[in-house]
This record gives structure tokens, C-alpha cells and sequence, in this order.
């Protein structure tokens, strides 16, 4: 039987917007003052837009998804910074491991929105107020008390509720849904919040329907009819009925090489045997443990600041480089460093199952029948003295050629 999945029915959610422009502007107080947009990340050279936007900008009506030049004609002043993925990856660690600290039970769902599990938080920290506050007292060992002030927290059964209290919410004003108050509470929110298409979002829109009270008052065999599973779905999270419970974030320590440049390099052949340095000496470092990889990314430090990462992640896990470099290579020919890298990086983030199993059988030399194991030798006598008979089997070789499929192998009883 499978061990039970540690999980916790209510969540508290904290969503800071625009999170990955605040820790610029930490790391830039002089900016906080002035119209500032951060550029979208992994996009080719030319072809720049805002992917978010401090409050002077949107004033002047900077838009996030807004080409570059169409954003400077219309705030000249605008300080464009280059994202560094790396730092806010970092910064979104240390925050996990404050907030596990706290609970047990955290996830991460995008970067600047956690779900803490709070499910017999009581006893510890009290009132679901005084829980909500202790979280946001942890965030300081992270976070500066600006920023923590500008979190919006919200508390309620299951992540969808969480992250509608959570988008309700003022900074320093926690929304707390109680388990009874959920429907009354989702009603009035909009229909857009749910995780559907544009597409069936448009066709509610044209319906006139425009909240969650309006969707989960539509009749159920209807919303199948005309939009399948979605609309199953989306009914049952309108109406509080669907209470997905927060679930602890399974993170295997990363493996991690660095690559130091003389100088800075651009050239996209001299990334590559950087890579394939960088892919080797990896798969070699000893606390892989012969695990195959699943998912790799590659990153840099770009001259004159800010970082540049790309990630990919295979559909076979595998330990054998190439298998590795191909995907890598074709991610960095659609989203090259924008700038010159000062270092290259890969770090193995997800792992798959051994690059190899020991065989049971370990054949003495080519051609000759396999020999059994001490270990599986005992084991199988064990079990025909209990039996009267060998319960196991092995595949043995017989006619490969054959045109015969069945004639290729035989299956003959295993004995001690």
C-alpha cells in the first residue's frame, strides 16, 4: 500500500504582483521613484516587449506585452532593465525554506504566489488571523519590510479559494474565508479568474455570463454539453464544490556547474562547448548517484548585469550527454543571450530513474546462461520448499532468427 501524501485541506495564499520588478527595485531603491519596466525574458534579440510595469509607467500608459519602442514613445524617461531569472530563482528558495519552516505543506504555483498548508496550525500559532501574521512576520528573514507589506493574503479551503481571497486582498488586510462562507464568498468574483480558455471564456462572455454565481447557477448537464470536461470543472470550482488541497513541492537538490569566461563570450559555437564542458563534468559529479536527468536548464551572468537561463526537459529521462545537448541546443537557438556571457551554468533540477539497473542474472562471459545470485538463488529455494514448486520464470534465448515471433524466446522454469 502506498504511503499516505502529506496535504492540507485549507490554504493561505501570498501573491505578490509584479514580483520579479520589486526585487529590482530592492536591488535599485534609486529606480522606486521613477517609471521603470522590466523586459520580457527568453525572447530574440530585436523583438523586446514590457513584461511588467511600476505604477508611474502604467500612469502614462505602459502596458505590459507593449513592444519597447511603442513604450518609450509614450514615457521617454522609461528605465528598461534586463531580467535576472537566476536571482529571482534564488530568492524564490530562500522563501520556500522560511515558509517551511512555518508549515510542512508549501507550494509554489508562479513565481510570487505560495500556498502554505494550515491544516492543524492552530495549536501552534492560533487564530487564523495570528497564523496568517506569523507567515508574514517569517517573510522577513527574506524579504525587506517594504515588500512584505505589499503581500496580499487570503485563507480559505483548497487553492482556488486561497488565490480568489488572496486577489481580494489589500496589502495588510488578509481576507479569511471560512469553510460555510466559500459560496457566498466566490459568487461575486469574476468568471475570468478560472483557469479556462480564451476561447470559452469569450463564449461565456457573449452568454452573459460574467461571475461564478451566474456559472455555477447554470445547469450542469449543459455546461458538459456545450464545453466537455472544462465546463465540469469549471462548475464545480464556481460552486466551492471542488477543493483542491495544497500539496508540499517535491525539490531534489539541484547538481550545478559553473563555467567561468576569460572574457565575455557571444559567439553561439563557443556557447556550445561551453555546454558540452559544463553537460560532462555534471554527469560526473558523484552525488548524481547514477540517476538519469530529466530536466536541465542552462543560464549565464551577462556582462554589465543581470542573468540569461534557459531549461528544458526531456521526455525520457537520460544520463548519456548528447541525449542532453540536443534539446539545450535548440532552446538557446530560439532564446540566445541577449548580451555577452561572464559565466555559464547548468543545473540538473528534476531526475528520473537509475541510468542502469544491476541485472539479476550476471552473465560469466558472452553466449553462456546467466548465472543467479546468491541472494536470488536462497530466495528461490525458499519459496519452492514452501510451494513444492518454483513460482519463478526467466526468458532464455532459443531461435532469434526465426521468422517465427513465438520460436524467438522460451520461457523456462527458474531453479536454484
Amino acid at each position: 500500500m502506498d504511503a499516505p501524501t502529506l496535504s492540507s485541506r485549507m490554504s493561505t495564499c501570498l501573491w505578490l504582483p509584479t514580483f520579479e520588478l520589486r526585487l529590482e527595485l530592492v536591488r535599485a531603491p534609486e529606480l522606486d521613484a521613477t517609471s521603470v519596466a522590466l523586459l520580457s525574458p527568453g525572447e530574440p534579440r530585436g523583438r523586446r516587449d514590457v513584461w511588467q510595469v511600476s505604477e508611474r509607467g502604467a500612469q502614462v500608459g505602459v502596458r505590459p506585452g507593449m513592444r519597447v519602442s511603442r513604450a518609450v514613445s509614450l514615457c521617454p524617461s522609461l528605465t528598461l532593465l534586463e531580467p535576472d531569472p537566476a536571482h529571482y530563482d534564488a530568492v524564490t528558495s530562500e522563501l520556500l525554506e522560511v515558509l517551511e519552516g512555518v508549515s510542512p505543506v508549501v507550494q509554489p504555483t508562479t513565481r510570487g504566489t505560495f500556498h502554505v498548508g494550515m491544516d492543524g496550525m492552530e495549536r501552534l500559532y492560533g487564530s487564523p488571523r495570528a497564523q496568517v501574521e506569523r507567515i508574514l512576520h517569517t517573510l522577513l528573514e527574506v524579504l525587506p519590510r517594504p515588500l512584505v507589506a505589499a503581500i496580499r493574503a487570503g485563507r480559505s479551503p483548497g487553492l482556488f479559494g486561497a488565490r480568489m481571497a488572496a486577489a481580494s486582498a489589500q496589502p495588510g488586510s488578509p481576507v479569511l474565508v471560512e469553510e460555510g462562507e466559500l459560496v457566498e464568498f466566490l459568487a461575486p468574483r469574476p468568471v475570468s479568474a478560472l483557469p479556462l480558455s480564451k476561447e470559452m471564456l469569450e463564449r461565456l462572455r457573449r452568454l452573459g455570463i460574467t461571475t461564478l454565481g451566474a456559472l455555477g447557477d447554470l445547469p450542469l448537464s449543459a455546461l458538459v454539453r456545450h464545453f466537455g470536461t472544462p465546463g465540469r470543472e469549471a462548475h464545480a470550482l464556481a460552486r466551492g464544490e471542488r477543493i483542491d488541497p495544497v500539496r508540499p513541492l517535491h525539490r531534489p537538490r539541484p547538481i550545478r556547474v559553473a563555467l567561468n569566461f576569460p572574457s565575455p563570450v557571444g559567439e553561439r559555437e563557443a556557447l556550445y562547448r561551453g555546454l558540452e564542458r559544463l553537460l560532462e563534468r555534471g554527469l560526473n559529479r558523484p552525488e548524481r548517484r547514477d540517476r538519469s536527468v530529466r530536466g536541465a536548464r542552462v543560464g549565464g551572468y551577462l556582462e554589465g548585469g543581470g542573468s540569461w537561463q534557459i531549461e528544458a526537459t526531456l521526455r525520457e529521462p537520460s544520463a548519456r550527454r548528447e541525449d542532453l545537448a540536443f534539446p539545450l541546443h535548440g532552446r538557446i537557438a530560439l532564446s540566445p543571450p541577449p548580451r555577452a556571457l561572464e559565466t555559464l551554468f547548468v543545473e540538473f533540477f528534476d531526475f528520473g530513474a537509475p541510468a542502469f539497473q544491476r541485472s539479476l542474472f550476471r552473465e560469466r562471459d558472452p553466449g553462456s546462461e546467466g548465472r543467479i545470485s546468491r541472494n536470488l538463488r536462497e530466495a528461490v529455494r525458499e519459496l519452492t520448499l514452501k510451494l513444492g514448486h518454483s513460482p519463478l520464470y526467466r526468458v532464455v534465448e532459443v531461435d532469434p532468427w526465426s521468422r517465427i515471433p513465438e520460436r524467438h524466446h522460451a520461457l523456462m522454469v527458474l531453479e536454484p
